[in-house]
């Protein structure tokens, strides 16, 4: 987590399908999901939301789906998150002005 962001530690709880913002992925670091079968897109993977780091916590009894559309490398679309599971997403370029979504602990779809 960024120092000169100590907000990034606040959380949010995530019942119903959601779009988040780039003032999201940089105002929360956990995102937790309480509901199974529901669909989080994150922000486009670009200048706005670079840098953003944040972790997202499966604690409902499915899967749950983190979409971004061509925001992950190799061109994937969306990321299943098993019941129980988290996954730790962070934003970076990966070449001139193209971003993408980095994530360690989901599988890709």
């Amino acid at each position: 987590m960024r120092p000169d962001l100590p907000s990034k530690f606040q959380s949010k709880s995530i019942t119903s399908d959601i779009v988040l913002d780039s003032n999201d992925a940089h105002l929360f670091g956990l995102f937790v999901a309480n509901a199974a079968g529901i669909t989080v897109t994150l922000p486009n993977a670009d200048e706005g939301a670079g840098d953003s780091e944040c972790l997202v916590v499966n604690n409902s009894s499915g899967s749950v789906t983190l979409a971004c559309p061509n925001g992950f490398p190799n061109g994937f679309d969306n990321i299943t998150l098993a019941a129980g599971a988290s996954v730790l997403l962070y934003c970076a370029p990966v070449f001139g002005t193209s971003y993408r979504w980095a994530s360690v602990g989901a599988t890709a779809s």
